[in-house]
């Protein structure tokens, strides 16, 4: 009798453990604090979740160039140097996103979450603007709208995760090495843009071939 009460004391002392436990877990959950083991790889889960999304935004950065780089390949296109420049373009943002996912796995995180991570593969080739007649104007803009997307983007997780979370690691390593290729990949886009108006506007029928065999 006494050692069936004794196992059952032990039973209720076990079973008030494991319920502190849990109640424990939780209230880290809740307030998204790290535990004493989970220290050393602590992420906020807002600044978590911001990096998942960058990461989806790379991929899919990827994906909408290398749709114009497969048109811009085709027979009846056959624009060799904005092949070449959009294949380029697409290789980047994959790697962007792999350093990414390889920065994320540093930290303990996990890069991708299968409910969010969404890739865009419709057709995502504009067609040419009426007064300039001109795909690969076209292109070149879309490219430019794309990389100010993109740097918003990196822009927005920086202030998540330093300004409200003081993660400062994050914000240095986005700004350092993301942001400078940005606003440079941003600024020759613009020129490229420039200057084939201008011959698109001297020479409207030679003005893309012209372009592609000089500046791509």
């Amino acid at each position: 009798m006494m050692k069936s009460i004794f196992f059952g004391i032990v039973a209720l002392m076990f079973a008030a453990v494991v319920m502190q436990q849990e109640q424990a877990s939780a209230q880290v959950t809740d307030t998204d604090s790290p535990s004493s083991v989970d220290e050393w790889n602590y992420m906020n889960r807002s600044c978590s979740a911001k990096l998942q999304d960058q990461i989806n935004k790379e991929f899919d950065a990827a994906i909408f160039y290398m749709q114009y780089a497969a048109y811009f390949s085709q027979y009846k296109v056959n624009l060799p140097g904005f092949e070449k420049f959009f294949f380029s373009a697409a290789s980047e943002e994959r790697e962007h996103g792999m350093k990414l996912i390889e920065y994320a796995l540093m930290r303990g995180q996990k890069p991708i979450d299968r409910n969010t991570f969404s890739l865009h593969f419709a057709n995502q080739v504009q067609q040419p603007e009426p007064e300039q007649g001109s795909v690969a104007l076209t292109a070149l803009r879309a490219a430019l709208a794309k990389e100010q997307e993109v740097t918003k983007s990196i822009r927005e997780l920086i202030k998540v995760c330093e300004e409200d979370h003081n993660d400062y690691h994050l914000a240095d390593y986005l700004t350092g090495e993301f942001l400078e290729e940005q606003h440079q990949g941003q600024r020759d886009l613009a020129g490229k843009i420039t200057m084939l108006s201008k011959l698109l506007r001297t020479n409207p029928k030679l003005g893309e071939f012209m372009f592609d065999k000089q500046n791509m």
